[in-house]
């Protein structure tokens, strides 16, 4: 845990975000090259505010676009004409 400005953040590295996101290291470390995930680098080591992250995992979720449900619509098919 790091304070600053009395804000305590709690910074995890590399392989601790890997594990929790499920992906490989290389993923994070490409990730941050581009600017596509929130760090802080200390020295040299990249770090990541765990509540960084959470806001930015939410910032990625869609929301779902169709209407479809399968669970309460049927799908009938009908039978194709012309031969095939």
């Amino acid at each position: 845990m790091m304070t600053v400005k009395g804000e305590t953040m709690k910074l995890l590295d590399i392989k601790a975000i890997a594990q929790m996101l499920n992906i490989k290291p290389s993923t994070i470390y490409q990730w941050t090259e581009l600017g596509q995930i929130p760090c802080i680098k200390l020295n040299g080591a990249l770090r990541f505010d765990i509540e960084d992250i959470n806001q930015w995992i939410s910032s990625c979720k869609r929301q779902a676009r169709s209407g479809y449900n399968p669970f309460t619509k049927s799908v009938t098919s009908s039978p194709k004409k012309g031969g095939r």
